[in-house]
């Protein structure tokens, strides 16, 4: 595995399949409420990416509002926006 950290964090969105409650929410492993699953979809979501694996092609994405939901995600899953520490680039 060639895993590379980025030395800048680039904030992007991420999609993802999640087992969703009865509101839309994340529901199961990843909510604190008891609520049944009722389906499971991909949605996208707010993250940052932290860094990439050439080999499998895939970013190692953390949540943006739920720092400690780390997941390695298809590139093509992933919209990268502009960077977090560093200079603004074109969205």
């Amino acid at each position: 595995m060639n895993v590379a950290k980025h030395e800048k964090h680039y904030r992007c969105y991420y999609e993802k399949e999640w087992p969703l409650d009865e509101f839309g929410r994340p529901g199961g492993f990843y909510s604190l409420a008891d609520l049944p699953i009722v389906e499971h979809r991909k949605i996208s979501r707010p993250g940052v990416v932290i860094a990439k694996d050439e080999d499998t092609q895939k970013y190692f994405v953390r949540d943006k509002e739920h720092r400690t939901w780390e997941f390695w995600i298809p590139m093509g899953d992933v919209n990268i926006g502009s960077i977090i520490n560093g200079v603004k680039i074109d969205e």
